[in-house]
């Protein structure tokens, strides 16, 4: 044999042995469509991106109603509220004169957006307490934090309470002592005096009804202001209180 004709035969080798690496390697285009699919489904694919755990179930309904709020979706933002969280809404909007008693919780809710002070997007929450009946968030926000208190019903999470938290007073125990001690038309300075240093305030320059607040968990009073800083009406939730506190409060809820 000449060396031309085993160069020959040598190249013909070699483009079989290509020719066998290709088929090898998945198939060429001239392959049936089907052969190509199973092909590409067989390709090892890329390792999927971790996700967060969910949330815990108090606190995914939570995350639910401030989307809700967010956007002004009333009748989503209503079913999920605790009654108790409608009733205290309601008498916030009766005191603003935006309802009357027995109005349906669509027809008010609108106030919790309509807050200046109103966030939507926490930087964090922390389910501080569990129960079989309740649990406790501690949420924060870039600007006021806040206390949500969640009620299970039926085996669901429903909003029952949510209460601003600051570096303000904090001594529960005073509060309820000196409630019933308030009295329309005192001074800003005087309620002050006998509650102890508030958990927080809104001004007329925050867009909403001048108030103090103190609150705490289950605990939540507050006193309504005018202009000049007196009080106009007095405002406490009794209904998350325990029996031997609700047993020194003597005056009504709403004065």
């Amino acid at each position: 044999m000449t060396t031309g004709s085993n160069r020959s035969a040598a190249w013909a080798a070699l483009v079989a042995l290509l020719l066998a690496g290709s088929t090898a390697c998945g198939g060429s285009d001239d392959d049936p469509p089907e052969r190509r699919r199973t092909t590409l489904a067989s390709t090892p694919s890329a390792t999927p991106t971790s996700t967060d755990p969910a949330p815990p179930p108090a606190e995914a309904a939570y995350r639910d109603w401030l989307a809700a709020l967010k956007a002004h979706d009333a009748a989503g933002a209503c079913a999920r509220n605790a009654p108790e969280f409608t009733i205290k809404l309601r008498q916030q909007a009766i005191l603003l004169h935006r309802a009357e008693l027995g109005d349906p919780c669509t027809g008010f809710v609108a106030v919790l957006w309509e807050d200046p002070e109103r966030e939507y997007d926490p930087t964090s929450v922390e389910q501080t307490q569990v129960t079989e009946e309740d649990a406790f968030l501690a949420v924060d926000y870039p600007g006021v934090d806040e206390t949500v208190t969640m009620a299970r019903t039926d085996g669901n999470w429903y909003v029952a309470d949510t209460s601003p938290r600051s570096s303000g007073g904090s001594d529960p125990a005073q509060w309820v002592a000196s409630w019933c001690d308030l009295a329309v038309g005192m001074g800003r300075d005087e309620v002050i005096g006998r509650m102890g240093e508030q958990s927080g305030e809104y001004t007329v320059a925050n867009g909403g009804a001048p108030q103090l607040w103190w609150a705490n968990r289950q605990y939540d009073f507050r006193a309504y202001l005018d202009p000049e800083g007196r009080v106009l009406d007095l405002v406490g939730d009794y209904d998350r209180l325990d029996a031997a506190d609700r047993q020194l409060l003597d005056c009504p809820e709403l004065r």
